[in-house]
């Protein structure tokens, strides 16, 4: 009796069924891996709002700076691109990740799974913040510092960013001389530190006009180009982002709609608002949901 093997018809057959369960199954996988990014991001979140509130014990319970003045200026004269020194205004001051460093084991947390950047700084050019003592700001290709470009991009590679209206370094009419020393509302000053939020899972450094920002600081839809790329950036985790708020928890929710049905982007103000629907808020001084600056 002769032996009969599969017929070219069936052999397609059973090619065409595999490719059906392959297309059903593959974005099943794909959001079961996004789940579990998810889930491992909103742990980093809960341990950065844990390092904070053993920070804030440490310090008069102030959280650790989330806030900016800058930009820096270049002590190499004729120098553009090469580095840049924070002033002394800036010594010994620290942004949450590096404030952080006693009181966490990992800096991974400081990267998000799900972060293709991963954060940092992983751009040309940077702008200079107070948590910096050395703003790199110089083309990779310049003789001998290339290895100082990739060591501060591996050094910070942060994908979070602080709540930038918690400090007082907000206002540029304020005069900063007002607050050397306590850049920071201590809790006693936030209304709501259970809405409040102090970090936030936000995207990386991508700006229209080819400026980099690494991730230390951030307000929903604040009005320039660079904050508004990188905060819509950040809801990465199936349409939201996770938190760390005031008093130290943190939670997953979904973003709002950052344009309108035009195309146009919403207004910061839009936006905040309606995070507070959420029990997001945004500024230290908010009373309840319906709260407008």
């Amino acid at each position: 009796m002769r032996k009969s093997g599969f017929t070219l018809i069936e052999l397609l057959v059973v090619i065409a069924i595999i490719a059906i369960l392959a297309a059903i199954l593959f974005p099943v996988f794909a959001q079961a891996r996004e789940s579990a990014r998810k889930s491992s991001c909103l742990s980093n979140a809960r341990q950065i709002g844990l390092a904070g509130m053993m920070y804030a014990q440490d310090w008069d319970e102030i959280l650790p700076e989330t806030g900016w003045v800058g930009p820096c200026s270049s002590p190499v004269p004729n120098a553009n691109g090469v580095y840049a020194i924070g002033d002394d205004y800036f010594s010994g001051v620290f942004s949450f990740p590096i404030a952080s460093g006693p009181y966490i084991k990992n800096w991974n947390i400081f990267q998000c799974p799900s972060d293709p950047d991963k954060g940092g700084f992983n751009k040309l050019n940077s702008f200079c913040y107070e948590a910096q003592l050395l703003a790199v700001n110089m083309p990779r290709s310049y003789p001998g510092m290339r290895s100082v470009v990739n060591a501060m991009r591996d050094s910070f590679p942060l994908s979070y960013a602080g709540n930038y209206f918690l400090s007082r370094t907000y206002d540029p009419g304020f005069d900063r001389n007002n607050y050397r020393g306590e850049k920071m509302r201590p809790l006693a000053g936030i209304n709501a530190p259970a809405n409040v939020f102090f970090v936030a899972d936000v995207g990386s450094n991508i700006a229209p006009n080819g400026n980099a920002f690494a991730a230390w600081y951030i307000a929903p839809g604040y009005g320039n180009n660079q904050n508004d790329t990188r905060w819509r950036k950040g809801g990465r985790h199936q349409g939201g982002r996770n938190w760390t708020f005031c008093d130290g928890h943190a939670k997953f929710y979904k973003d709002p709609a950052f344009q309108n049905p035009d195309g146009s982007f919403r207004s910061q103000a839009e936006i905040i608002y309606e995070y507070q629907q959420r029990g997001i808020y945004t500024f230290p001084e908010t009373t309840g949901p319906d709260y407008r600056r």
